[in-house]
């Protein structure tokens, strides 16, 4: 078996789950497996891998197991057998032996012997059913699921003589009977008819019975019956099919006729050129690929919150709303996929007939220059001048159908605003021609689109609880975000020139003489500071016995006379003259 290509290695996509596990949690690691899945499993079945087709299968089957072993590892043993029962009915990777190996393995371990015996023979006989047949074919894998069920009917009927010859006539034999189910035979073999109940235990001797197994026992238990508990009265509305046909019937009349004013509008976009298809379309032809399937990064938390709640809602009698809404996304889809059937057959049309047109015109322009005689000049001018104005009608034929086409379209998005806006779509509030706002609804048809695909290709069920646990941890991160917001920031502090303004005037307070700007020359021996600066006519006083100098001046040695070294300084007039007596 060949390698598989890079980008369908498991272990990548592994090694990223679990890094978003540490860093976000559980439900985007979840969603890192989701995505490849559904990714692979497609491109599997609707491309041409050709012989990497068996490599692919095998890292398809990786990631179904990967994805089981994170739910395993944090206790989700619900979550665990959804994706095992996913595995298993996998177009791709559903007959390969070790998916079905590992579940009864995880049953077995959980003290589910019941249910690990109907997993073994729907892999090894089917569901019992005229047209189910086993859920593994290939032989080698049959003989290890055929050793493993041999392996556990002895161990938990404590009969080690049993042996596969046995095991098989009588799963054989009771499997073609009707009377008895596959499961209640494998259950009565060496057992004098009596069939061995789960009896779910806790992984580890000394822990707490789990949160699924506790929910079986509740289940069990008889519901006790309060006078508290009396169901609320649900006001429901009767849906006839009269009403249903009259409230279509406004809403096609209301879509086929634009309001005057949303032409105006479209005119007013086009200014002096060509009118052009809306853009970005609501729908495209197939479906996007997300990296998040709530949708919040198109469209924000908010929008994907509400959307979400939408596709999640049920009726009184718990039936899904989100189906309804997806059908008629789904049926808006198809409007376009439609319409831009019509407009391409317009187009090929139009240009197969420009093209017989042409051929004819050829035909007889050959035949009046055939009889020109000497007037040819003037007759081949005369077919050149035929030949551009066709031309030139020819091209007026495609504009005038790109108009039309466009119109078409603009005519469509103002249907699909219309539709969406009655089934309260968030993004959608009536028909607009805002570029802003029709870019907002194409990425909310997009999560849409989406969804719908997605709901088709994993059934409701799995759909559903995927988009409740997307609810869920949106929900805790727009909290989260709120709280964020409530914090209080910091208060303004005005710059320091500013509080010096705003400070009110204070008393005059005598300030100590700054100690004069002393420029640092060259001296020998060289000292921390020069010596201090004298002024003409100061007097100075020897310095009092253990008194500090005072500051800005450097004490001095008794008799030394520093020698300064002082550069020539150019300043104005006199004083610099007088500078350059006293330096020399």
């Amino acid at each position: 078996m060949s390698e598989a290509p890079f980008q369908y290695k498991s272990q990548a996509v592994i090694d990223e789950a679990e890094t978003k596990l540490k860093g976000e949690g559980i439900n985007v690691a979840q969603t890192v497996f989701q995505s490849a899945l559904l990714d692979w499993v497609d491109d599997v079945t609707m491309g041409d891998l050709g012989s990497n087709m068996d490599s692919v299968r095998g890292e398809i089957a990786n990631l179904w197991l990967a994805y089981a072993k994170l739910n395993r590892s944090l206790n989700l043993n619900k979550s665990a057998t959804e994706v095992y029962e996913q595995a298993t009915n996998c177009p791709v990777a559903g007959g390969m032996g070790k998916i079905w190996a590992e579940y009864t393995q995880f049953l077995e371990e959980r003290g589910r012997p019941r249910t690990a015996q109907k997993i073994y023979l729907r892999a090894l006989v089917g569901g019992g059913g005229a047209d189910t047949g086993p859920g593994v074919t290939d032989l080698a894998d049959q003989d290890m699921l055929w050793n493993g069920f041999l392996r556990m009917m002895q161990s938990l009927r404590k009969n080690p003589d049993l042996t596969l010859e046995d095991l098989k006539k009588a799963v054989g034999k009771e499997h073609l009977g009707q009377s008895v189910t596959p499961a209640d035979s494998a259950d009565q073999i060496q057992t004098g008819g009596a069939p061995v109940p789960d009896q779910p235990v806790s992984s580890m001797p000394g822990e707490p019975p789990k949160q699924d197994e506790m929910e079986a026992e509740d289940a069990k238990r008889p519901a006790k019956r309060s006078r508290w508990d009396q169901k609320a009265s649900v006001e429901t509305e009767t849906v006839r099919a009269s009403s249903i046909d009259a409230v279509a019937g406004v809403l096609v009349a209301t879509s086929n006729n634009m309001p005057s004013d949303i032409e105006t509008l479209w005119h007013a976009r086009d200014g002096g050129s060509l009118p052009s298809r809306p853009e970005p379309p609501m729908f495209t032809a197939s479906p996007p690929k997300l990296g998040d399937p709530s949708g919040k990064d198109l469209v924000g938390n908010e929008t994907a919150l509400k959307i979400l709640a939408m596709l999640t809602a049920k009726t009184h009698d718990e039936k899904s709303l989100g189906s309804a809404l997806l059908d008629l996304c789904n049926a808006c889809w198809m409007m376009t996929a439609l319409k831009e059937e019509e407009i391409v057959k317009a187009q090929d049309s139009l240009e197969k007939k420009i093209i017989a047109d042409r051929e004819a015109m050829e035909v007889d322009l050959d035949a009046r220059a055939s009889v020109a005689g000497g007037a040819l000049a003037a007759v081949q001018q005369a077919n050149e001048k035929e030949r551009n104005s066709f031309t030139a009608q020819s091209e007026d034929q495609r504009k005038q159908l790109l108009a039309y086409g466009a119109w078409e379209f603009r005519k469509l998005l103002y249907t699909q605003q219309i539709i969406l806006s009655s089934a309260k779509l968030p993004g959608f509030e009536g028909p607009t021609v805002d570029s802003a706002v029709i870019v907002f609804q194409s990425k909310v048809c997009s999560v849409m689109h989406s969804a719908f695909y997605l709901r088709a290709r994993v059934g409701e069920t799995s759909h559903v609880n995927m988009l409740t646990k997307q609810r869920e941890s949106l929900e805790k991160i727009i909290q989260t975000s709120a709280k964020n917001e409530l914090v209080e920031e910091p208060k303004y502090q005005a710059p320091f020139q500013m509080q010096q303004q705003l400070m009110p005037p204070q008393p005059m307070q005598q300030q100590p003489m700054q100690q004069p700007m002393q420029f640092q020359q060259p001296m020998a021996p060289q000292f921390s500071q020069p010596p201090p600066m004298m002024y003409a006519g100061q007097p100075q006083q020897p310095p009092m016995m253990g008194a500090p100098p005072p500051m800005g001046y450097q004490a001095m040695p008794t008799g030394f006379q520093p020698q300064m070294m002082m550069q020539p300084q150019q300043f104005p007039g006199q004083l610099n003259a007088h500078f350059q007596r006293r330096q020399n």
